[in-house]
């Protein structure tokens, strides 16, 4: 007598919007299974790419920390292994500075992680420091810049972790 609603409502849908239906239900199906690929594929490089800024920032700041301990053994009167120290905090500030350009190569960095300005107002410093020192002058002053512009490197870390 009455057919069923599901039964009438198959009667009335012709062939070719079946077929049209199941592509439509296909290309959805894949689009989803192309994007949950994609998180699964992105995922772990996000948090590696967050795990090697954190690794950087580490290293720079053992770093600058070597080079601050190295500024405190510092001779205020120009002492003769003054000149040793000041190469190995150049070697410091040098490794700061690689680090840095690499961590512009970091996936969604778009620069460095530290203004390049101060390392080379941090290197220039050395320099300076180093031809005061070769002319026998008081290098005090120096030393106190050279204190102040790493602990300058070093808050701008700290505020980076």
């Amino acid at each position: 007598m009455y057919d069923r609603y599901s039964q009438a409502l198959r009667s009335k849908i012709s062939v070719g919007e079946r077929n049209r239906g199941r592509v439509k239900n296909i290309v959805i199906l894949l689009l989803v299974a192309v994007v949950a690929g994609l998180c699964v594929y992105s995922f772990p490089r996000i948090s590696s790419g967050n795990e090697l800024r954190t690794l950087y920032i580490q290293k720079m700041q053992s770093e600058c920390d070597e080079a601050i301990r190295q500024t405190n053994v510092l001779s205020r009167n120009a002492g003769a292994d003054t000149a040793a120290n000041l190469a190995r905090i150049r070697s410091n500030v040098y490794s700061i500075e690689q680090i840095n350009t690499l961590s512009a190569s970091l996936p969604g960095e778009t620069k460095t992680l530290i203004d390049g300005s101060v390392l080379v107002s941090l290197r220039s410093g050395i320099d300076t420091f180093l031809s005061v020192l070769a002319t026998g002058m008081d290098t005090g002053e120096y030393v106190t810049n050279l204190q102040t512009t790493l602990d300058t490197v070093r808050t701008l870390l700290s505020e980076l972790a």
